[in-house]
């Protein structure tokens, strides 16, 4: 069985701090086999792990978190990022013509950029939309005290299922995983499309102390810091980034 984590934002998305060779490094320390950067309505990041993680020894999918009209949505194996701020249903559909798929994050919640059940049964009951939304994720590490209703209407909806990091520290990158039969992303492909993936949560408590883990990161960030590393073989450190680099994050492509 392979192992993936398919929610993971990089310091391209305004509110995570890990650089994507550090995201790299640590989903290798974690055994994992797949991974997708998805940075909040933002590719470049994604890009750019696809094309490094062979020397991590992982494969990345090219990915992003997207913001629709009703929520956000997890798109997977694109290469052009959909527009922000579309209905849910036209997001799929622009999904679909470029030969991507979707999952719902953190479904179902009172969170902020949640799908409702409306929003998706809807989704579902168009067939286009239907072929493209395949998952859904019923455990979020970060959000795991609003996953219940989640994990309990999985049970009736025909959509695979996940558990996810939505990490935006470095060491939360596969606290929150997915099991798949074999160990490449065609293998995971095929098993989200059969539903016949195995969500493995996180079974510790994201406390207090995670929480303000994450405030000093994202302060550090705004100083110009990052949790980076320089190669699969040397640890993740906090260290200060290039201005070159802070004037391309703050860049939009």
């Amino acid at each position: 069985m392979g192992a993936t984590d398919l929610h993971i934002h990089s310091v391209y998305s305004f509110d995570a701090t890990t650089t994507v060779r550090a995201i790299l490094k640590q989903a290798k320390d974690a055994a994992l086999n797949v991974i997708a950067v998805t940075d909040h309505d933002e590719i470049r990041g994604s890009i750019e792990a696809h094309h490094l993680a062979p020397q991590y020894g992982v494969e990345s999918i090219i990915g992003a978190e997207v913001t629709t009209q009703d929520g956000h949505l997890l798109a997977l194996w694109i290469h052009d990022l959909p527009p922000k701020g579309m209905p849910l249903i036209d997001t799929l559909l622009h999904i679909g013509k470029q030969g991507g798929v979707a999952i719902a994050p953190h479904p179902f919640s009172n969170l902020p950029g949640s799908l409702t059940m409306n929003a998706v049964v809807g989704a579902l009951a168009n067939p286009r939309a239907k072929a493209v939304l395949l998952g859904m994720e019923t455990h979020n590490m970060s959000t795991q005290k609003f996953d219940t209703i989640a994990q309990k209407l999985a049970v009736y909806l025909p959509l695979a299922k996940f558990a996810s990091s939505d990490s935006h520290v470095y060491w939360s990158i596969g606290a929150g995983r997915t099991e798949f039969p074999g160990e490449t992303a065609a293998d995971l492909r095929a098993a989200l499309e059969k539903n016949l993936t195995i969500p493995i949560p996180y079974e510790g408590d994201f406390s207090a102390q995670a929480a303000l883990s994450w405030v000093r990161r994202i302060t550090l960030k705004k100083f110009g810091f990052a949790s980076d590393t320089k190669s699969a073989s040397q640890p993740i450190n906090t260290q200060r980034m290039s201005q070159s680099f802070i004037g391309k994050l703050k860049r939009k492509k």
